[in-house]
This record gives C-alpha cells, structure tokens and sequence, in this order.
C-alpha cells in the first residue's frame, strides 16, 4: 500500500492489521491501536463509552461488505500515532469514512498526523477512490470567538480549534454537524412506559421487537429498509456511500455482533400492509455503562403518523427490561434534522459533544 513505507520523523508507519483473535503476538498492534484510540477519545470528548475494545476490533473487522484500513506511528515500539478507515467494498467509488485521526499529546506539532492521514488517503487512491470524508469529535463549548458553520443546521465550531485548522488545511470543506446527545436512563422506566402507553394509537401500525435475530418473516423487508437509510436520513453538504443490505448481510451482521459480546435491540413499525414502515435499533456494547441508539429511520410515506417517537419509546422499555444496569443512551443526530431533534428533546436527551463530517473531493 502507498506510504505503508514512509519513515520520515520520529517513528515507524505501518499498516495495523486485525488478526482473528486476541492474546497472541499478532494482535499486538491492534491492542495497541484499540488502547490508544481509547484515550483520544477520552481527551477529545471527555468519555471513553464509544471506544472499542481489542477484541470487537477483531470481531466486527472481518466485515465481508466493508474494507477496514488502519495505519500506525511507532516510536520504539510505542504507538504515538494513527488513522482507520472502513468503505464500502461493492460501492467500487465511494468515499472511504475516516473514522480517526489521533497523536499522541507528546508527539504533536512533529508532522505525524499529516503522516498518517497521508498513508489512509493514498491507501484509498490505490483502491480506486479518490474523494474522502473525514470524522472529526469536539466539545460543545459557549460559542465564543470566530465559528465555522455547516452548510446547513444552527450548530458550529471554533474556528481556531486544531481538528478544525487541520482538515481546513488538508483541503476538506466541512459538510455536515451532528449533536451527539445523552439521555440518563436510571430510574426511567416507569415514565417511558407511560410516555409509551400515551404514544399509542390505533391507525393500524403495530411495533414488533426483536433481540440479537431478525425473525425470518422480516429479513427482506429490514434489509430493504435498511438500505434506505443512507438515501433518506439528512446528509448536508457530504456525499455519503450508499450502503446495500440483503438479507445475507443482516445476518453477517448479527452473527458479528453475538460474537463481539454486543447485543441489538430493534423494534420496527409494520404497517397496514404488512410491510416495515421504520424501525430504531438499540446497541449495547460489552462493559460500557450505556446503549448506543443507532440507526432509526421512518419511511418517507409512512411519516406523520408519530412512529419515530412511538419506535423510540417502546425500545426504550425494552432496555429497562433487558439492561436495567446501562445509566445512559447515546444518540447522534444531524443538526438540521429538526423533527428528530425534537423527539429526542422531548424524551430528556441533552446534548454533550458535537460530531463533525469534513469531505474532500
């Protein structure tokens, strides 16, 4: 791979592969990685409850749909350095996601993070994709100063901040804000199952919940849905990767996610007709302390009757049942997806960080 070999400045940059397992020689790296994105994270935002552990990375990095890349700096055998990346491997030009950027705090102003965004970017140029979008994570703040805004939302950034100068200057033009929120969930239970009885109506949608398994009944439908989450959610200015789901890949999927200690809670909508009308998905990943609200969607004609709220709701009362010990919900919402937003308001989310979606053409 291009730059794979790159050895000016302190250190060594190689690839960071991902081996089947955990404990043996060749999963140091990847344990290294795992350990040190654990603590960017922490500094960046303020909490490590996103991070990955050592073996999740393995687990859900044999993802057959996606190419996962990762690239490290080593100093003497430490890791001060690193970058990973995931596309979509049948979508032969989409953008490739850069998920991290990361340097050590002692390494910093050296060059390194140019180093390793360079090695991700040639990478992908070598896979045949040339566009790449970028992640970056910041605290909210009191708005002082200079501010970058998205093309579209009422949220913004410090202008002067150095993840915002460092894509500036690497030629990406910010696209997209999300607002990651938090919602304490101890002691929720009683009001979400009230707020759930209030939300329910007789219009003919019904909620099916599941765990882990999609029934057999539904894999089709789910799939479909699935695959319209890229095309129908809020995108901004950012030319996201359409991602295609079959029924082959939801299995795939939750096979991963038994085997990485994860578990899935899903309640989706069946309308009249029999077919999915939206669904919200719940993960809780091992030893962290709340659940991850993933992807939740509402099919364009089947809007107006309340179901994102109604999906929320319920899923909600399945976590008191399944997990009473997670304390928190985490969501990430485009900032100018209003409607969502406000449902997420209403239930008591408030927000903590702000997710930024940088892309270069």
């Amino acid at each position: 791979m291009s730059g794979a070999a790159a050895t000016s400045g302190p250190g060594t940059l190689r690839p960071i592969e991902a081996p089947d397992r955990i404990g043996i020689a060749e999963s140091a790296d990847l344990e290294a990685y795992a350990d040190f994105a654990r603590r960017i994270q922490l500094e960046t935002i303020g909490t490590d409850e996103f991070s990955h552990s050592p073996a999740e990375l393995a687990v859900l990095g044999g993802n057959p749909y996606l190419e996962r890349r990762r690239f490290g700096i080593f100093d003497d055998g430490r890791l001060v350095a690193a970058v990973a990346a995931w596309w979509e491997r049948e979508q032969e030009d989409g953008a490739p996601m850069i998920t991290m950027v990361g340097v050590d705090p002692a390494y910093r102003r050296r060059g390194l993070g140019g180093r390793v965004l360079d090695a991700i970017e040639a990478s992908a140029r070598d896979a045949g994709r040339h566009a790449t979008i970028m992640i970056s994570e910041h605290r909210t703040d009191d708005g002082s100063g200079e501010r970058l805004h998205a093309p579209q939302g009422g949220a913004s950034l410090p202008a002067d901040a150095p993840s915002v100068r460092f894509a500036r200057s690497r030629g990406y033009h910010l696209g997209q804000l999300l607002v990651a929120s938090a919602l304490p969930v101890s002691g929720l239970g009683a009001r979400v199952r009230g707020l759930a009885e209030q939300a329910a109506r007789s219009d003919g949608y019904r909620l099916e919940h599941w765990r882990d398994h999609t029934p057999a009944e539904h894999l089709d439908a789910f799939a479909l849905a699935r695959s319209q989450m890229v095309a129908e959610a809020p995108s901004g200015a950012v030319d996201f990767p359409d991602e295609h789901w079959d029924a082959a890949r939801i299995l795939d999927e939750e096979a991963r996610a038994v085997a990485a200690g994860r578990t899935h809670l899903t309640v989706a909508a069946i309308a009249p007709g029999g077919e999915i009308a939206g669904f919200t998905i719940l993960t809780l990943a091992p030893g962290k302390r709340g659940a991850y609200q993933d992807d939740t969607l509402v099919l364009a004609p089947h809007r107006g009757h309340g179901l994102g709220m109604r999906m929320k709701l319920a899923n909600l009362v399945a976590l008191a049942d399944a997990a009473p010990e997670r304390t928190e919900v985490y969501t990430w919402n485009a900032d100018e997806n209003g409607p969502m937003l406000a449902i997420n308001r209403e239930l008591g989310f408030r927000p903590h960080s702000i997710q930024a979606t940088w892309q270069r053409g």
